[in-house]
């Protein structure tokens, strides 16, 4: 099993998801923001969009708000591209985090540009950025009938480290929500019946103990959606 996996945001950072897949021996490929693309997506099982930094807002018809940053253009569109590719050969797209974000965008969704005021607007309080060099976390609410809650009701908190999330009042295409926090931020969505290969969440699995449910599990749930698909 081999999947496409974007480039994270340095050597290092793309190092823990390549080591994270190794431990269920999936291999990968890496493709670079504005690198070339595969010919044929034929050898690849899935795709695994990664972490990173934000997705320019007139994506999804936003002005570009202070608290937005880290914007790379070249790797919006590389991603962009590979999620229509791979959707068009019904083959899995995984998001971590940042990917989850420009899944949803794909899909014709919009963002929360800035979680902190989201929430304060709403008068609630979560941390969801990291505090100093360690990630945050927070407990972990399934939504019952999905499929995501069915296979991983073991996962009761998850670690933290964003400041954008998907806006419940315009999700994707074909995606529901799978889980939020417990202030209604939303931590993980899957596709419909109609595409029930996508498949994102909020936080970093990669960066978490490797026996942790939100981790371990969570890969050997998308092992198994990658092996269903058999395309």
């Amino acid at each position: 099993m081999k999947w496409l996996v974007t480039r994270g945001v340095s050597r290092a950072a793309s190092r823990r998801y390549e080591d994270w897949l190794a431990r269920l021996d999936i291999q990968c490929a890496v493709v670079h923001p504005g690198g070339r693309l595969p010919g044929t997506l034929n050898g690849y099982s899935a795709l695994l969009l990664t972490g990173g930094g934000d997705v320019n807002p007139s994506l999804y018809g936003d002005r570009r708000g202070s608290d937005t940053g880290d914007i790379d253009d070249r790797r919006d569109q590389t991603e962009l591209r590979l999620i229509g590719a791979f959707i068009s050969e019904r083959k899995p797209v995984f998001g971590i985090c940042r990917g989850l974000q420009v899944l949803n965008v794909a899909l014709r969704g919009r963002l929360i540009q800035h979680v902190p005021a989201w929430l304060e607007e709403r008068g609630a309080r979560e941390e969801h950025r990291k505090l100093g060099d360690q990630d945050s976390s927070h407990g972990l609410n399934l939504r019952e009938g999905t499929r995501f809650a069915d296979a991983l009701a073991a996962i009761r908190d998850v670690n933290s480290a964003h400041h954008q999330a998907l806006d419940p009042a315009r999700l994707g295409n074909n995606l529901r929500v799978a889980a939020l926090s417990p202030a209604g931020v939303i931590e993980a969505v899957e596709g419909t019946d109609a595409t029930p290969a996508l498949l994102g969440v909020q936080w970093h699995p990669e960066r978490m103990p490797f026996d942790h449910p939100a981790s371990s599990g969570l890969l050997r749930y998308m092992q198994e959606l990658a092996a269903r698909a058999g395309v």
